[in-house]
């Protein structure tokens, strides 16, 4: 795994066939697939639930935390390569379904860093956005939708 001393660099276009297929694994839902890009030993941060450490970890976390949000998308507006530093920089949004009466999104922006280790894996990726912005777009989505949820009911379980 590459660390904050390794001098390792990467070129730009393996950053880039990496990231376009992350990005289609998640476009298509693929949580499992998107788990296999990790290494054995990496991290994960979501602003909401925090740290997942290791790849079983990262896994359960990408399907419990996605599943239900099929409606949802994160459209990418931004994407930097460092292939010094071999991070791969994106900025996105978290965009709820539907639009308001006025055409505009449910939607905040957020950020993600992912590192990369080589061989078409990551040893790292944090998401990061602000969360009581995604509750005040959340609220705002139900007030709208007469009291539904814009994700599973946490309290059912299937």
């Amino acid at each position: 795994m590459a660390g904050p001393n390794d001098t390792t660099t990467y070129a730009e276009d393996e950053l880039r066939r990496f990231y376009a297929r992350h990005r289609a694994l998640h476009e298509a839902g693929d949580w499992q697939g998107l788990g296999d890009l990790f290494t054995d030993d990496a991290s994960y941060l979501d602003s909401v639930y925090g740290w997942s450490h290791g790849l079983p970890a990262i896994r359960s976390f990408l399907e419990r935390s996605m599943t239900g949000l099929e409606d949802w998308s994160f459209p990418i507006s931004a994407v930097a390569y460092d292939v010094d530093a071999g991070v791969i920089l994106t900025h996105w949004s978290n965009r709820l379904p539907g639009t308001r009466e006025d055409g505009t999104h449910y939607e905040v922006p957020g950020a993600s860093v992912l590192t990369y280790a080589g061989e078409g894996r990551i040893s790292r990726q944090m998401d990061l956005f602000d969360t009581a912005w995604m509750m005040r777009e959340i609220k705002a989505w139900i007030a709208d939708h007469d009291g539904a949820l814009p994700y599973p009911d946490p309290g059912v379980r299937t």
